[in-house]
């Protein structure tokens, strides 16, 4: 079967890791992805340590089965060769600030006069209308913006940085929802459209659990003190006698009654009619909290996984990044594959979340290429050749490795 994407062209002109990862999700389903960089340097993410050989290894896990063309979008003629290319593309991704691609002529309205049939994705940090427009912000100010950042972390200090870009992610995961829906409505009206998606709606989209205090209680939710951000004893992290961290998530009733007999904490199981805990009385649960802490350090964290294993009630230990890479179900799921780069040799890669039963997904079908190694041919597919290619390379209008001109 073909991969479902299949005969889909994208122009992406995103680096870092929004953009990338929207782009490598399209690209892994069968979307012929077109990265467009900067002849000089290209994406960012290229330098970035650590490094495989040349090239920065978060750039090999966030640009897979891409297509690289190095093209200077500041020249004139770099720019109509991006206009040729976006006559016959499906999808355009760009990444920069408000007003950047208008400048160049690149903008929607622009590629909308002459491929009316475009989704065109811009991705910003707080969009390309109102106040914030032109603010520019990474994903620690988005999180500051937009009151998670205030929400995550312990009661007793300050708020806390997650240890991944979340916002970065959930805006890549929306932007390729979009586009996909973009693509189906398309199929439908034979029209494209603009996509504006910014990382300020996509954190704002995340505070379902918390803005109901502020809308029906009429208070400030406090951090580590809600129901899912550290407020229950039942739903909370527990240090062991080797101080290694456990987490129990014994969200409803009969498993937090079941954990409690656990632990031979019986005086304070309740009568609870709620198939789960809907409210936090602080007094409480800080009882309970000051208990588990006391039972759970008695125990090194491999007598608890004893203990827990067969209970099955939402108990699971602290992983490091290195353990949860190696956990048997992780490799069991594919999330663990190996990936290939001429310049880079064999190298470990995420796996795909997508999992179908019928429909592939192919995470091999193009290693991450070098700066324009694809833009040769891809200047080939619009019918420029030869002579015209080597008098583009002289002007700085593109760039590519003289060892890979055919690839």
């Amino acid at each position: 079967m073909d991969l479902p994407l299949k005969g889909i062209r994208i122009l992406d002109l995103t680096r870092l890791i929004p953009g990338p990862f929207c782009t490598m999700i399209l690209a892994d389903l069968g979307a012929d992805v077109i990265k467009v960089e900067e002849p000089a340097a290209g994406d960012y993410e290229r330098q970035i340590h650590p490094s495989i050989g040349p090239v920065g290894y978060r750039f090999l896990l966030l640009n897979r089965n891409k297509r690289s063309l190095a093209l200077n979008l500041k020249h004139k003629r770099g720019r109509d060769i991006f206009l040729d290319l976006a006559k016959k593309c499906d999808c355009v991704v760009e990444g920069f600030r408000p007003g950047t691609m208008k400048g160049l002529g690149l903008d929607y309205k622009n590629i909308k006069g002459i491929n009316p049939g475009v989704v065109y994705c811009s991705m910003s940090s707080f969009g390309h209308t109102g106040a914030y427009k032109d603010k520019v912000a990474h994903d620690l100010n988005i999180l500051a913006a937009s009151g998670i950042l205030h929400m995550t972390g312990s009661s007793e200090g300050p708020p806390v940085i997650p240890g991944v870009p979340i916002i970065d992610i959930v805006t890549a995961l929306y932007a390729t929802i979009a586009i996909l829906s973009a693509l189906m409505a398309k199929r439908q009206t034979g029209a494209g459209q603009h996509l504006d998606i910014s990382m300020f709606d996509s954190a704002l989209s995340l505070l379902f659990d918390v803005a109901r205090y502020v809308w029906r209680e009429e208070r400030e939710p406090m951090r580590g003190s809600e129901r899912l951000c550290g407020g229950l004893a039942n739903y909370n992290i527990y240090e062991t006698k080797d101080h290694k961290l456990l987490a129990v998530a014994a969200l409803e009733t009969k498993y937090k009654r079941r954990l409690f007999q656990l632990l031979g904490m019986a005086d304070f199981i309740e009568a609870e009619e709620s198939i789960t805990t809907t409210k936090v009385s602080l007094d409480k649960e800080q009882k309970a909290q000051e208990a588990m802490k006391n039972i759970f350090c008695e125990k090194t964290l491999e007598a608890w996984n004893e203990i827990f294993g067969p209970a099955n009630c939402f108990y699971s230990p602290v992983n490091t990044v290195s353990e949860a890479l190696s956990d048997p179900q992780a490799l069991h799921r594919e999330m663990i594959s190996e990936g290939y780069q001429p310049l880079c040799g064999h190298y470990k890669q995420l796996g795909s979340a997508l999992k179908f039963s019928e429909t592939p997904v192919d995470l091999q079908r193009i290693p991450a290429p070098g700066l324009g190694q694809h833009t040769v041919s891809i200047l080939e597919e619009i019918g420029i050749h030869g002579r015209e290619i080597e008098e583009l390379q002289k002007h700085g209008i593109i760039a590519f490795p003289s060892d890979q001109k055919n690839e």
